[in-house]
């Protein structure tokens, strides 16, 4: 189970983002209140995944630089609007949805494990994230693709059902609902251009929600 330690100040804001996280079923969550609390010192301690900071200051400053150091860089979150810091994967800027905060932690969970991971097959194709490429049976050449198509399709591969446009944005891109794109479509168009053949569909789409086609059951 993913270790998810939050510093957060805010009460209202910690116990919202912990009953999220329980809900989605995410990890285990370790609250603490001072910087040294996050770096474990001994080898049975709970080593950090994933932390979410509020706020900035020079000492959190300093919490990131030293995380991101480690041979085993956790995910770091920060929950706070102003200036980015060197090392945080990504920032939330204030108000912000809780709905959209845990579609980004599903995302740097489930999928971004797997982009760096095992091949995914489905259908005829044997997608290797790590390489961007997917492979076709019986086909030498194997099919470029970009870092976001590569990344949708491991999205819809481990998505246990149709993924609503809106989660998709969320996960793979990082966009609030409230921001009007057709990043999404051209996405898939370009994936149907590269994968679909003799009139295959392989990313299909049920009433506006989209699901990867060919998964082994």
């Amino acid at each position: 189970m993913s270790n998810i330690f939050l510093l957060i100040s805010d009460n209202a804001l910690r116990e919202a983002v912990i009953e999220q996280i329980k809900t989605a079923k995410l990890g285990e969550t370790h609250v603490v209140d001072k910087n040294t609390e996050i770096a474990p010192k001994q080898k049975d301690e709970k080593t950090p995944i994933l932390v979410i900071i509020d706020e900035t200051n020079a000492e959190k400053k300093t919490l990131v630089r030293s995380l991101a150091e480690r041979p085993e860089k956790p995910v770091i979150l920060m929950l706070a609007s102003g200036e980015d810091i060197e090392g945080v994967n990504e920032t939330f800027s204030k108000p912000f949805r809780l709905g959209h905060l845990v579609a980004r932690l599903k995302y740097y969970l489930e999928t971004a494990p797997l982009l760096r991971d095992r091949p995914i097959v489905f259908g005829p194709y044997r997608l290797e994230p790590q390489n961007r490429r997917a492979l076709r049976e019986k086909e030498a050449d194997p099919i470029r693709l970009t870092e976001k198509e590569t990344a949708l399709l491991v999205f819809l591969a481990q998505s246990e059902k149709s993924a609503t446009r809106k989660d998709i944005l969320a996960s793979v891109w990082g966009y609030d609902e409230r921001i009007d794109t057709h990043t999404l479509e051209t996405h898939i168009y370009q994936l149907r251009r590269k994968l679909d053949k003799e009139g295959e569909n392989w990313l299909m789409n049920d009433a506006g929600a989209y699901r990867l086609e060919g998964m082994p059951k």
